[in-house]
Parts: structure tokens; C-alpha cells; sequence
């Protein structure tokens, strides 16, 4: 997936002058019980949210809320470019068109060529899945940019559509752990 931004400078001296923003990579989940209870919502009695961890380089990051990660983010610089910012592990509701909750884990610069970026996925009963991405980019002769990011589950590459832009699906049940649910990513016009 790809996103760009495109800017111009007012001096026309430099008109051609142009910014691209380069889409990060963040990792999406999405986790449901067979009855289709959202277990990432904190007002169903039997969610998930406190007993949840990814572990990503040595380190253990905890669920956060979006309000807090906005808290840590408070005071940052800022600049025109969009620059990715790693957050961590945040549960949000991005908007209402999701009829879930999901966390989201990231952000991870989309122009850099990656072979393999792994975090493992951390729930009760010791159930773990290993989600993973690489990432190639390159800027074209023509001066645009070329990023193609492939998306793993426990070391097979996600096919479908959700799974190719990092959504991840799952299923949980206490007995049998994480079951990926291959579905259609949602499209907002």
C-alpha cells in the first residue's frame, strides 16, 4: 500500500520541487471469539485487551490506548513530511466505519528495504503467533517511488486481500488459541 502526499513550493523559482510521503508499515489486528464478540473491547465483560503483549526485539510492549500513546506523543517535534513515529502496541477504534476495535503495532519507516521484521503476538494460555513483513522500496527513474510490502503469518505469506496490507483477522478460542480468518481489508472512499 501506498500513500502520497504531494507538495509544492510557492517560489516558483523552485516549482518542480516535489515531497513525497512514503506510507509506513504497521502490523493490524483484529481478534474475535467464535460467537463474534470484539475482544478488544473494553466493555465486553471477557475481552482480551489486559492479557495481550507483543514481543519485538528483546522488548515486551503492553496494550496501550490511543490516548496515551497521544499523551507521549504531545510535545514532539512536528514537520511537514510525514516521518514515521514507532508507538508500540495501541488499541484504537480508527473510525466508525470498523465495527471493531484493533491494536496496531508500529510505525515502521516504508522506505526501508526490509528482509524480515517479526514481532510475535502474545496471549493468555500462552498462544503466540509471529507476524511478520518484508519491505522493498526503491525510487524509479522517472522519480517516484516503488514500494512493494509482503505481509507473514507464522511464516506464510498472507494472500488475501486484508492480510496483503497488514490486517490481520484472527479468531480466539482459550482451547485452541489463533485461527487467521482470511477476509477483504475496509476500503474508505
Amino acid at each position: 500500500m501506498l500513500a502520497v502526499c504531494l507538495f509544492s513550493a510557492c517560489d516558483s523559482e523552485n516549482s518542480d520541487d516535489l515531497f513525497w510521503d512514503i506510507t509506513p508499515v504497521e502490523f493490524y489486528i483484529i481478534i474475535t471469539d467464535s460467537e463474534g464478540h470484539d475482544l478488544l473491547d473494553s466493555t465486553f465483560q471477557n475481552n482480551l485487551i489486559k492479557d495481550i503483549t507483543v514481543s519485538y526485539q528483546g522488548k515486551t510492549y503492553p496494550v496501550v490506548t490511543e490516548y496515551e500513546y497521544y499523551e507521549r506523543l504531545y510535545g514532539k517535534a512536528q514537520t511537514r513530511l510525514y516521518m514515521p513515529n514507532f508507538y508500540g502496541l495501541v488499541l484504537r477504534k480508527y473510525c466508525e466505519v470498523h465495527k471493531n476495535y484493533e491494536l496496531v503495532f508500529g510505525e515502521f519507516d516504508g522506505m526501508e528495504n526490509i528482509d524480515k521484521r517479526e514481532i510475535t503476538l502474545n496471549l493468555p494460555d500462552d498462544h503466540q503467533a509471529v507476524l511478520s513483513y518484508k519491505n522493498s522500496f526503491e525510487w524509479k527513474s522517472n522519480g517516484e517511488p516503488n514500494k512493494n510490502t509482503v505481509f507473514y503469518l507464522d511464516g506464510q505469506e498472507l494472500k488475501d486481500n486484508a492480510g496483503k496490507c497488514g490486517t490481520y483477522n484472527f479468531l480466539y478460542s482459550d482451547n485452541e488459541g489463533l485461527k487467521y480468518i482470511p477476509s477483504k481489508p475496509i476500503l474508505l472512499m
